[in-house]
């Protein structure tokens, strides 16, 4: 992957560009079936599992978001470590990235970060505890205002 911040920031605004696609056409179709119910009549589960992704749509798209980020800090901390084979897990890449001396990132961009990591481990981990709401757009913005902290370049 890329050792520039700004193509990691261009791929979350990828995801998230693909997010408002998949979202456009997951409320079309459903539409469309209320117009013409007979359009899912293929199997007996296609419509539930249009609900389905209708209800899971953001969700899927978060965990892919919080991904990308992921694999930009941990691109950064392998580049910052020499060593491509390091494996830390994502809160811990938040607290030490974030936490360097000399260029230490705020508190609550740092909390901003591991509330979508929550949100994340809730889709992608099926956590029964719910963290607190959060959109595709406060997800995007927190992530990438934790990355803007990051050198231009690296690797």
């Amino acid at each position: 992957m890329p050792h520039r911040r700004f193509d990691w920031h261009e791929h979350i605004k990828d995801i998230e560009g693909e997010y408002h696609a998949a979202r456009v056409a997951v409320d079309r179709l459903k539409g469309q079936v209320i117009v013409a119910p007979d359009i899912l009549n293929q199997d007996a589960g296609t419509r539930a599992y249009l609900r389905d992704a209708d209800r899971n749509l953001e969700g899927t798209y978060l965990v892919r978001l919080f991904a990308a980020f992921e694999a930009a800090l941990r691109s950064y901390d392998r580049a910052r470590h020499n060593d491509p084979t390091r494996n830390e897990h994502a809160s811990v890449l938040i607290d030490t990235i974030g936490g360097r001396r000399g260029q230490g990132i705020s508190a609550a961009v740092r909390g901003g970060a591991h509330a979508v990591r929550l949100v994340r481990n809730y889709w992608a981990h099926e956590n029964d505890t719910m963290p607190a709401p959060m959109t595709m757009a406060a997800a995007r913005a927190r992530l990438q205002k934790f990355l803007s902290w990051l050198p231009e370049e690296w690797g």
